[in-house]
């Protein structure tokens, strides 16, 4: 019959060569016929998982005892001799023949079904394990002794508790290999246990595997090269990463939103170019007669060409100028195109904050993480050879016993909730995260990845590898895994691998932040007109203060309505009051140097200002 089990069987048949009496002699003088090197190469690879191993051995004879007690010296475990323990899982047979190699190997064929699957005949198995969706749901515990002391047990009564990934599994398990089993829940505060050196181990589930009060374990269990070292760990049903909920970008509103169409690159180009045509302009007004004079203050050389790059400034003098204004008209036609084009799109759609998608920019942002557990173990969660992962022990804080300090950190953006990600489903290590990942987005970059496997004893590695490739291979472990993600899941946890910043289609209402450079311009302006209207008023009333100008000019309004009424009393046509006050207004202001360049028309314009306050006084 084949034997499927995926013990390291070697099989080590003696064939005695008959020779004569001399080459006897030298034979039963040699230690064995194979050297211990290849020896211990063969018993390496075929006991590559045992931590045990039954020997067979069908005749005492001095070349199989030799080869007995060179396996013996070899092995570097237990070992019974002509017994069959389930807690060894290597078998060496010694036989002179064949048939005593088959003979020997009946020994455990009771243990196989008609399907080459090992039948444990409703033996009762010690399991742990924890709450820990969407693994294992079992919350429910009663008191049972066990080897004498009192156990805190799962009931484990309802669907609803015997639900999970893991769990699920489990329960296929049981029903293949027709075993029974009693769920403990893990009791102190390591769920795996910390390693203490290299032969020694403190706590958790692999602790409870090493003293033999439990058969199997599962909940996640991480197939590290620290974990395997201390037990047996079953083939893995899946692959998971490692990454971080990292909070939303915010949406944020700028002063100088104004500024955005265009980049500060632009706007200094921009300026650059303003200053260098200005002066252009200036010194040509002052070099060539022809030239328009009014370019000669290059103050007012700005602002008209100002208002030409924006297209409100089109005065008709262009004489000798026309083709620097013209061109750069056209350039300024093309800037306001460009820059409205996308002014609109730009203040209506929301700006958000940089997005933390690396574990550089996680670093940057000086965001904190953490668990309920103890500090980890960091080889088995970083990599610690990265210059940035590494460092991201230093931001590590205990969640236990600060849930204040914690929902604090939460409520200023300053705490990321770390986790593994299963056929992109984000799940948070702690299931008390949950309330707060609305909030939260899948940063793109993981810390890691690891394989979850179960913990056995060594007589079950094979079997529960065997019903664990089945499992994968028939895609039932994968339909367990839809089926718990289908139920179990919250819209939030699938919401987290979703981008929202841009993506809503809803534009806003433009408030007051985003127009800010628009009102601070208008502003600016307005106080500049004024003091420069100020300033060429006062210029003008020579050492009269303003407030009497003001005065003149009210009786002088009066003057004008009275003289109206006694002209339409008399039948004559009546005057247009707004043009008669714009005409007094407008000649009250024009000696503004602003009116004109030259120094004579500033001079009569002032005799006529004198003049008709001279009336005025009259």
């Amino acid at each position: 019959m084949k034997v499927n089990l995926m013990f390291g069987i070697l099989l080590l048949i003696i064939i005695p060569v008959l020779t004569d009496k001399i080459n006897i002699m030298k034979n039963s003088k040699m230690e064995s016929w194979i050297s211990t090197e290849n020896f211990t190469t063969i018993i390496k690879k075929s006991f590559l998982y045992s931590k045990c191993c039954n020997i067979f051995l069908s005749e005492s004879i001095y070349d199989v005892d030799t080869l007995l007690y060179q396996f013996i010296n070899i092995y570097p475990r237990e070992y019974v001799l002509h017994e069959r323990l389930y807690d060894c899982q290597g078998y060496f047979l010694l036989g002179l023949t064949d048939g005593e190699i088959e003979n020997a190997m009946r020994f455990y064929e009771e243990l196989m079904s008609e399907f080459n699957i090992v039948d444990m005949k409703g033996r009762e198995l010690q399991v742990c394990t924890f709450y820990q969706p969407p693994f294992s749901y079992l919350n429910k515990t009663i008191k049972k002794v066990i080897d004498g002391v009192e156990e805190e047990v799962f009931l484990a009564n309802s669907d609803n508790e015997k639900d999970g990934i893991e769990m699920k599994i489990f329960l296929v398990m049981a029903e293949k290999l027709n075993f029974t089993w009693t769920i403990r829940k893990l009791k102190g505060k390591y769920r795996y246990g910390r390693r203490i050196n290299s032969t020694e181990w403190n706590g958790g589930i692999i602790q409870l595997v090493l003293e033999k009060k439990i058969d199997l374990a599962f909940g996640n269990v991480r197939l590290t090269p620290n974990h395997y070292e201390f037990v047996n760990m079953s083939t893995p049903w899946v692959q998971m990463l490692t990454q971080f909920l990292v909070p939303r970008p915010q949406p944020i509103t700028n002063f100088w939103a104004l500024m955005r169409p265009f980049s500060m690159g632009t706007w200094i180009l921009v300026l650059i170019m303003l200053i260098v045509k200005s002066m252009y302009m200036c010194v040509r007004a002052r070099v060539d007669p022809k030239f328009p004079k009014r370019f000669r203050n290059i103050f007012f050389t700005i602002t008209e060409l100002i208002g030409r790059l924006v297209g409100v400034w089109m005065p008709g003098n262009t004489v000798n100028a026309r083709l620097e204004l013209h061109l750069w008209q056209t350039a300024g036609f093309l800037l306001v195109t460009a820059y409205c084009s996308s002014l609109a799109a730009r203040l209506t759609n929301s700006k958000y904050e940089d997005r933390i998608d690396t574990i550089r920019q996680f670093l940057e942002a000086d965001l904190l993480w953490g668990h309920k557990g103890p500090e980890p173990y960091w080889p088995d969660y970083l990599d610690l050879d990265d210059i940035y992962a590494s460092q991201l022990s230093s931001r590590y804080i205990s969640v236990r016993s600060q849930g204040a300090y914690i929902h604090t950190l939460i409520k200023q953006r300053k705490f990321a909730i770390y986790g593994f990600v299963i056929d992109s489903i984000f799940f948070p290590e702690d299931d008390i995260f949950n309330e707060y990942i609305k909030n939260y987005r899948l940063m793109k970059e993981s810390t890691g990845n690891y394989y979850s496997s179960f913990v056995v004893q060594s007589w079950l590695l094979q079997p529960i590898d065997m019903v664990m490739l089945w499992l994968r291979e028939s895609g039932i472990a994968l339909f367990h895994l839809n089926n718990i993600m289908h139920r179990r899941i919250s819209f939030n946890l699938r919401e987290v691998v979703k981008e929202h910043n841009g993506l809503d289609g809803i534009y806003k209402r433009l408030g007051l932040t985003p127009l800010g450079v628009g009102f601070l311009v208008l502003i600016v302006g307005l106080l500049a007109s004024t003091i420069v209207f100020f300033y060429e008023l006062k210029q003008a009333s020579n050492s009269r203060s303003i407030r009497e100008i003001f005065q003149d000019i009210h009786k002088k309004r009066k003057t004008y309505k009275s003289s109206t009424k006694r002209r339409y009393r008399k039948g004559v046509e009546p005057i247009d009051h707004n043009l008669s006050n714009k005409n007094f207004d407008s000649f009250l202001i024009k000696p503004a140097d602003h009116t004109t360049n030259t120094e004579s028309a500033r001079k009569c314009n002032n005799k006529i200002f004198h003049n008709n306050l001279g009336n005025m006084s009259i």
